[in-house]
């Protein structure tokens, strides 16, 4: 069964330059993707959905 991020989901997030990262550190995107497929450890993974946020000036 599969269901969006939306619906209940509680995924933590520590990224907080990433444009879904909410102020009390949880993914706020519809749904997230996790990679890389030949991932052997933790370490060897990443979250595929991250997006940049920019900051008032344009840059982070």
């Amino acid at each position: 069964m599969s269901k969006k991020c939306n619906e209940k989901c509680n995924i933590l997030c520590e990224a907080k330059n990433c444009v879904y990262h909410s102020t009390d550190s949880k993914c706020t995107a519809s749904s997230i993707k996790v990679g890389s497929k030949n991932a052997c450890s933790c370490s060897d993974t990443c979250c595929d959905t991250f997006k940049m946020r920019e900051n008032e000036t344009g840059t982070f």
